[in-house]
């Protein structure tokens, strides 16, 4: 069964940061306005597009004994029977360095011995029972 990932409001509120900055450095200069607004909006732009291509692309699959984790081109395979734990995670800041997920709440997975993944499917609670369906064996801390 496919997961897509959840998505935050948060995360559009952080892209527009640096355009309200950037507009309110745009008013009180005297200089040409447009020279102003003209970068920043190119970079922004394209940041919407990367994310929108992210967000679209990333999904989360159990199959038979496989999870499958991918992201745009990235594709990673965890075997459901070496899953150790599924963490619950509702913490802005993660410490994990592969983190395919557009939502703070998420879960972490650890996995073999020292390995672990940060994903935010759109239905943790069910997509934590499939998992314990194919391994009961999984730890599932709140």
């Amino acid at each position: 069964m496919k997961y897509k990932s959840d998505f935050s409001k948060f995360n559009f509120i952080i892209l527009l940061i640096p355009v309200i900055l950037v507009l309110i450095i745009g008013i009180f200069t005297e200089k040409d306005i447009k020279l102003i607004l003209i970068p920043p909006a190119a970079i922004l732009g394209l940041l919407v597009v990367i994310f929108t291509v992210l967000y679209y692309t990333t999904y989360y699959e159990i199959q038979k004994d496989d999870l499958i984790i991918s992201m745009f081109f990235y594709k990673v395979k965890i075997k459901i029977s070496e899953i150790r734990i599924v963490k619950y995670s509702n913490s802005f800041i993660k410490t994990n360095i592969y983190k395919p997920g557009f939502h703070h709440k998420g879960i972490e997975i650890l996995y073999h011995k020292y390995d672990d993944v940060f994903i935010s499917p759109q239905n943790r609670e069910q997509f934590i029972v499939q998992l314990q369906e194919h391994n009961p064996t999984i730890e599932i801390k709140k």
